[in-house]
C-alpha cells in the first residue's frame, strides 16, 4: 500500500507484475465482465453482417447500418464498434480499468454511470457532428465512453486516500492519460480552430466519471489477494509481496477521433463500391 504520488505513478508494478494481476482477477465486477461479453458478442454479429452484404469492412458495414436501419442502429450504438483496432483496445482498457472501479462502487453506481457515459458520449458525438460534419448524416459508436469515465473516476477518487494498491495506482495512471489525451485534443482543436479535432465523446466520458466521483463519496474496503507462496518469486518484481490488504478506493463509448478509422464521428469519402462513409465513438 502507497499514497499516490509522481514517484509511486512511476513504479506501479513495484510489488510485482503477477501481484496485480492475481489482485485484478480476485475483484468482483458483474457489469463489467457482461459488457464486455455483450461487446464481443455485438462485433461477431457485425463481422457477419458484413460477409452477409458483402461490405469490404465492418468499418464501411456498420456506417451502413446506420442509413439501412438506423431503427437498431443507434440503440446498440455503444455495443458497436468500427474494426479491430477499434474493439480490441476498448475491450482490454475496459476489463482492465473497469473491473477497478466497479469493485470500489455498488453494482447499481457501476451500472448507473456506465450508463450515463455510454448515452452521453454517443448524444455528444453525434450532435457535434451534426454541427461541424460535412455530411448529411452521421454515425457515433462505441464503448470509449464508459472507459473514459473510469480513467475519470480513478483520477479524482484514488488520490482522496492515503493509500491505494499497485492496481489503484495503475488505475490513476491511466485517468491522468485520459485527461492528458483530452486536453491536448482540446488545444489542438482550439490553435488549429477545428472544432472536429476534439472527441467529445471522450471528453463526455471523462465528465461523467468526474462527476461520479465528486457524488460517490467514500467506498468500502476491497480485500487484496496476493500470489501463493508456493508459487515462488516474481520473476517481475524487486521484492516480495507482503500481503497487504486493499484500502478504500474506487474508480466506465468507445473511443472517437473524427479524422480516424476507430473513433469519432469521422467524415470519409465513400468506396469505389458506393458504401457510406462515417464514424465511430
Amino acid at each position: 500500500m502507497r499514497p499516490v504520488s509522481l514517484s509511486n505513478l512511476a513504479t506501479p508494478f513495484e510489488r510485482g507484475v503477477r501481484t496485480v494481476v492475481v489482485h485484478h482477477r480476485s475483484l468482483s465486477a458483474p457489469v463489467t465482465d457482461l459488457l464486455a461479453v455483450v461487446v464481443c458478442a455485438v462485433y461477431a454479429a457485425q463481422a457477419f453482417q458484413t460477409v452477409r452484404w458483402g461490405a469490404p469492412s465492418v468499418f464501411v458495414a456498420t456506417n451502413y447500418a446506420y442509413l439501412s436501419v438506423p431503427w437498431l442502429a443507434w440503440p446498440l450504438s455503444p455495443l458497436l464498434h468500427g474494426g479491430l483496432v477499434h474493439v480490441v483496445p476498448n475491450l482490454l482498457t475496459l476489463l482492465a480499468f473497469g473491473r477497478i472501479v466497479e469493485a470500489h462502487l455498488t453494482t447499481h453506481r457501476f451500472a448507473a454511470m456506465a450508463a450515463v457515459a455510454a448515452v452521453a458520449s454517443i448524444a455528444a458525438l453525434a450532435g457535434w457532428g451534426l454541427v461541424f460534419g460535412s455530411r448529411p448524416y452521421v454515425a457515433a459508436y462505441g464503448i470509449s465512453g464508459v472507459v473514459f469515465a473510469a480513467g475519470g473516476f480513478a483520477v479524482v477518487h484514488f488520490p482522496a486516500h492515503k493509500q491505494v494498491t499497485d492496481l489503484e495506482l495503475l488505475a490513476v495512471l491511466f485517468g491522468v492519460c485520459a485527461v492528458a489525451l483530452t486536453g491536448v485534443e482540446s488545444v489542438g482543436a482550439a490553435v488549429s480552430l477545428s472544432p472536429a479535432g476534439v472527441n467529445v465523446g471522450h471528453v463526455m466520458g471523462l465528465a461523467v466519471g468526474l462527476g461520479t466521483a465528486a457524488l460517490a463519496g467514500d467506498c468500502a474496503d476491497v480485500t487484496v489477494v496476493e500470489p501463493s507462496p508456493d508459487a515462488g518469486p516474481d520473476p517481475a518484481s524487486s521484492s516480495e509481496p507482503t500481503g497487504a490488504d486493499g484500502s478504500p478506493s474506487a474508480s466506465d463509448g468507445g473511443g472517437h477521433h473524427p479524422r480516424s478509422d476507430s473513433d469519432g464521428p469521422t467524415q470519409r469519402s465513400d468506396s469505389d463500391r458506393g458504401w457510406p462513409g462515417g464514424g465511430s465513438e
